[in-house]
């Protein structure tokens, strides 16, 4: 398709969650799998806004006449969730990383920032509605040579989590409400539904980089905005995975030529993802009635000493420090693999001068042939551990072969230091003696596999390129 002749508009909506407690009170941000301790029942009423207006999703919820349940935990769940009791101040950590984002994204950020409700008409939000506030504005993030405009970026309260829904309930669990959930709204400026799925990767990378980001499945979630020419803007929710976004723009771009072919009425909604790449109506657009302040909370200061504290915190781009990585020597894949790994950097940083393929496969690769090998799934290796393996191996102690069987060692539950004295390297004398004791003991075996033998029979005690020599 010519995206271009077809007068193809594309912006993102990003949400990703924090992992640094609730915004707006001290819970934790726990999901529970157990039985909750109570359940309260309650009904959406629309209500008109600062305008005099009704907004018209509010009024499309009320009309479906649901119960909505909400479970909850007594040591997890507060009354803040609840709305029976005021938000605390803000998370001042989730309100640092915002505020880092917004700086690596090139943001204008405000003197002061205004906590603001944003009605929310599904039942999700106790309160029907959910708090927001802007941190940055006019932004932009660069992909390769295009610049694409960042509109938005702001921190506001997850929803709670949907466990279950009949014809005339749906039941929602609190442990999710109030997480702290950062977005990040670019502008109308994606070209193709492929570049569409490349700024939502980029941005992405840029939240994990932080080090706050959560992880695990439902913890980031894509929204996205489509339209041609004659047909307007489609939201687009519920991409469970980013290699999704692409076909599904791609057959709704389709929908929208074929609506304005039939000549149906055209009105901008909000649409569901589907795995099939298709989508469904969800509920029409909202509209800026649904907006209005926050009277529970003061207005919040952002400090010049506030942001000079945060630019000299600011993370390395995920773009240049993935570039570096693979100028140091490591492949795309495995530079992909390590650019979050936290232990990565700090074994790099203390190993420098060892083979980075090595540091990268022995994290990646090598612990997991190694837990393998004695049935484990998870858990055993440290930091420590590796650690010490390294350490030994840069002071020349034991050869790169070692490494694997250290591993299995640890697995078993044996301690480095002493599984190492297996393994310390012999000197060309010991191995020449070891050759000829090899020799003897398989001299029926033909001259090309009895090489084989003895490499095998000195693994992990000797460097292979000594034992080649010495082999003669």
């Amino acid at each position: 398709m010519d995206y271009q002749k077809l007068g193809f508009k594309s912006g993102l909506e990003i949400h990703g969650q924090l992992d640094v407690g609730k915004l707006f009170c001290s819970c934790p941000a726990a999901l529970r799998r157990d039985k909750p301790d109570f359940v309260v029942n309650r009904k959406i009423r629309a209500m008109a806004g600062e305008t005099g207006k009704i907004d018209a999703a509010a009024a499309h919820a009320q009309a479906k006449g649901l119960s909505y349940i909400y479970e909850g935990y007594d040591d997890t769940t507060c009354l803040v969730e609840l709305d029976e009791e005021p938000p605390h101040a803000i998370n001042q950590e989730a309100l640092s990383t915002a505020l880092t984002v917004a700086t690596l994204l090139h943001c204008n950020i405000p003197d002061y920032l205004q906590v603001m409700r944003k009605t929310i008409v599904d039942g999700s939000n106790v309160a029907a509605f959910q708090r927001t506030l802007m941190v940055g504005t006019a932004g932009y993030i660069q992909i390769g040579d295009r610049k694409i405009s960042v509109d938005f970026v702001g921190l506001e309260e997850d929803a709670a989590r949907r466990t279950s829904e009949t014809k005339e309930t749906v039941t929602f669990r609190l442990d999710r409400l109030g997480i702290p959930l950062l977005e990040v709204t670019t502008g109308a400026d994606i070209q193709t539904p492929d570049e569409a799925k490349e700024v939502a990767l980029y941005i992405g990378r840029l939240l994990r980089a932080t080090g706050k980001a959560m992880r695990g499945i439902g913890t980031i979630r894509q929204d996205v905005n489509v339209s041609i020419k004659g047909h307007p803007r489609v939201e687009i929710k519920g991409f469970q995975e980013l290699r999704q976004m692409p076909e599904t723009i791609r057959q709704e771009v389709r929908r929208q030529k074929q609506a304005i072919v039939n000549s149906e009425k055209l009105v901008g909604h909000v649409r569901n993802a589907k795995p099939d790449f298709s989508s469904k109506f969800l509920r029409p657009m909202a509209g800026a009635a649904r907006m209005y302040p926050e009277t529970d909370l003061p207005l919040i200061e952002v400090s010049s000493k506030m942001l000079a504290d945060i630019k000299k915190q600011v993370p390395e781009l995920p773009d240049k420090k993935l570039a570096r990585l693979m100028k140091a020597g490591l492949s795309e894949e495995l530079a992909s693999q390590v650019l979050f790994s936290k232990m990565f950097d700090k074994l790099h940083k203390k190993f420098s001068k060892l083979d980075i393929k090595l540091l990268a496969t022995t994290l990646l690769s090598t612990q997991k042939e190694a837990k393998k090998k004695v049935g484990l799934d998870s858990g055993t290796f440290t930091e420590k551990h590796f650690d010490q393996i390294f350490s030994l191996f840069e002071a020349g102690k034991i050869s790169k072969e070692a490494i694997f069987d250290l591993l299995v060692a640890v697995a078993k539950g044996e301690q480095v230091s002493e599984v190492a004295k297996k393994f310390q390297l012999l000197s060309n004398a010991e191995i020449k003696k070891e050759i000829v004791v090899i020799k003897k003991q398989f001299s029926h075996v033909p001259e090309d596999k009895l090489r084989g033998i003895i490499l095998g029979k000195l693994r992990g005690r000797a460097k292979i390129q000594d034992v080649m020599q010495l082999i003669g």
